[in-house]
């Protein structure tokens, strides 16, 4: 009987143990592409945070320079074709067609 019952014992532990492999390696592979997947998204997500942190520190640095550089108030409102009161602007287009 003894020797029956560890027949039986080994045999469904044997068998618990080929199960588990066997599923082991049917859930795994997936998982770790997913997470692989979600660690490369991880990865763009965090450099697209790098990169509007610097976009926001330009910004407040143009910001900045608004509130206390009156030349570069000029130089952007000349960009932008603004003139003072009384002048005369001349704008030459290069793309003019002969």
């Amino acid at each position: 009987m003894n020797v029956l019952l560890t027949i039986i014992t080994r045999t469904t532990l044997f068998t618990a143990l080929v199960c588990l492999v066997t599923a082991g390696l049917f859930i795994l592979p997936p998982k770790i592409s997913q997470m692989r997947r979600l660690e490369n998204q991880r990865n763009e997500l965090l450099r697209k945070i790098d990169h509007k942190n610097i976009e926001i520190k330009i910004l407040k640095e143009k910001q900045q320079r608004f509130k206390t550089d009156p030349d570069f108030v000029e130089y952007i409102a000349r960009q932008n074709k603004r003139v003072r009161p009384g002048e005369l602007v001349f704008v030459f287009d290069s793309d003019d067609v002969k």
